[in-house]
């Protein structure tokens, strides 16, 4: 009975084909009560929240948005290869994702006039595989949510493929199309133009 364990802890180390766990978070934590009343100048507001990690011109004035992400990741494999039988993998993965995101709109005069603050905390993704030949399934994506923040490239933007510059003036990143939630599937709306 004492080697029960040690042949569990045996078998486990000869099967475990590779486990991963990231953790990832992007931007400033935001606080729902520091979200701008109707009336607050700009000036204000960029004092209190800093500078917005999105911004997009409206047809009375414009949009500022700031957002905080926490991703976590989690991944695990089995295999077994090391035991001379690469014939059978099995994997598992779970993405929770949380986040804050609040949306700032100012008139002309450079007055709030409206203010939207959300949170959310949920599962991102999850999945499982069973390979009967070899490899490792990759079953929890969230590279869609890892691009870097927007300002990161604005001036860089202008070297971007000739469609994607002449959509410039539609991005939900920059431009005059509005503010688009990170994780939005590439083929839809403005971005559909770009032809990738």
């Amino acid at each position: 009975m004492n080697n029960l364990p040690r042949f569990v802890l045996l078998l486990w180390l000869l099967t475990a084909a590779g486990c991963s766990q990231w953790h990832y978070q992007m931007g400033e934590p935001l606080d729902e009560t520091a979200a701008p009343r109707q009336g607050h100048t700009m000036s204000q507001v960029l004092a209190a929240l800093g500078p917005p990690l999105r911004l997009s011109a409206t047809p009375s004035g414009y949009v500022m948005g700031w957002e905080y992400w926490r991703i976590r990741e989690n991944s695990l494999g089995f295999s077994l290869g090391a035991l001379g039988a690469d014939f059978l993998s099995v994997d598992w993965g779970d993405a929770r994702i949380a986040g804050q995101f609040m949306l700032v709109s100012f008139n002309r005069e450079h007055r709030v006039s409206g203010a939207a603050y959300m949170t959310w905390d949920g599962d991102g993704s999850s999945g499982s595989a069973i390979q009967p030949l070899f490899g490792f399934a990759e079953v929890v994506e969230v590279g869609d949510l890892l691009t870097p923040l927007p300002q990161h490239d604005w001036g860089a933007n202008l070297l971007d493929r000739l469609p994607a510059v002449l959509n410039s003036e539609s991005r939900p990143d920059m431009g005059n199309s509005g503010i688009q939630q990170r994780g939005t599937p590439a083929g839809i709306g403005q971005q559909s133009l770009e032809l990738q």
